[in-house]
């Protein structure tokens, strides 16, 4: 009796430690024919794709669509817009005023070049007359010299060493007059340059806009002019004391053809004379057309370094108020 209680105590006590629930019957009972076996296929692979389908779509970068388009960025790419259009117009206009504050305009430039003119067309006349008068005491000294050679040739037999010396006489005086001629050119080039100086200094008390390449333009030009008078000037005694030499190698020189090679010089050296004031008249040509070519297509380094300086110093400027004006958008 004792235990049988005992057994029925401890039964109690173990159905109520584990009690069943109301749907455990249900879910003992299992259909046999069900398929236990989990499905093992990799599910990574397929959203691994599915991901990288998505992130690699266009449409996510892209504002084909107006939906898409954010009011924000909208008005920020109008801002940038406006702002470097007006920043490009600005450095187009600047550019042209600063090329028309380098450049003198061509009434400007004719008003220097007249200027010029009137203050070296009497140095260039001088310069005209002083050749003149030297070419022409030196024909005529040549000329009767050789008058007196021929009486004396035709008078006696003159041996070689006579007509040596005539040549070296000759030449003597056709150097003597070449650096006379030199000298001239010189003082006419000194004197002009003074007048060039004192026009620039001038013309920038007066604060005038007119370019440092017109007054180099005219300084380099007289420059060659000048050279090419002497080279001239050279050329010519050479020529003719070649002439000399040639005639002189014979015992019995022609009398005829040393006078005609002296008409020859004295012509060629009037010519060069009579022509001074043309040259210098396309001196100034091709100075009108050296600087009027040259300014509308160059201007001085410094000042563009220090207008594009100005222009980036703008241009940051604005830009930060941009950034400032979208960042007070967004807040």
């Amino acid at each position: 009796m004792i235990w049988e209680l005992m057994v029925v105590t401890l039964s109690l006590s173990t159905a109520l430690a584990h009690p069943l629930h109301s749907d455990s019957r249900e879910a003992a009972w299992v259909d046999s024919k069900a398929n236990h076996v989990f499905d093992k296929t990799d599910l990574s692979k397929d959203t691994h794709g599915i991901y990288k389908s998505v992130i690699d779509s266009s449409g996510l970068y892209t504002l084909e669509s107006d939906d898409l388009k954010h009011p924000l960025a909208e008005e920020m790419q109008r801002k940038l817009t406006l702002e470097s259009e007006r920043l490009r117009v600005r450095l187009r206009q600047e550019l042209a005023e600063l090329r028309e504050r380098l450049s003198p305009s061509p009434a400007q430039l004719n008003a220097i070049l007249d200027s010029m003119k009137e203050r070296l067309s009497p140095l260039t006349q001088q310069l005209q007359d002083s050749l003149s008068s030297n070419t022409q005491d030196l024909c005529s000294q040549l000329r009767l010299y050789l008058q007196g050679l021929e009486k004396t040739v035709a008078q006696a037999e003159a041996s070689p060493a006579f007509y040596q010396e005539a040549f070296q006489w000759i030449s003597q005086n056709l150097e003597l007059s070449s650096g006379q001629l030199s000298s001239l050119i010189s003082d006419f080039q000194t004197s002009a340059s003074g007048v060039i100086e004192h026009l620039k200094q001038k013309s920038d008390a007066e604060e005038d806009t007119v370019g440092s390449e017109v007054w180099q333009a005219v300084v380099s030009k007289l420059g060659q002019e000048v050279s090419s008078l002497r080279e001239e000037v050279q050329s010519r005694v050479g020529v003719f004391r070649a002439q000399l030499a040639a005639l002189l190698e014979s015992a019995h020189p022609p009398q005829t053809n040393v006078a005609d090679g002296l008409e020859q010089f004295c012509h060629n050296a009037a010519l060069q004379s009579q022509a001074l004031q043309a040259r210098m008249e396309r001196l100034f040509i091709a100075v009108e057309e050296e600087v009027g070519g040259a300014s509308t297509v160059s201007q001085p380094l410094s000042s563009s370094m220090q207008e594009g300086a100005s222009l980036r110093e703008d241009f940051s400027v604005r830009l930060s108020a941009l950034i400032q004006d979208i960042m007070h958008s967004v807040q």
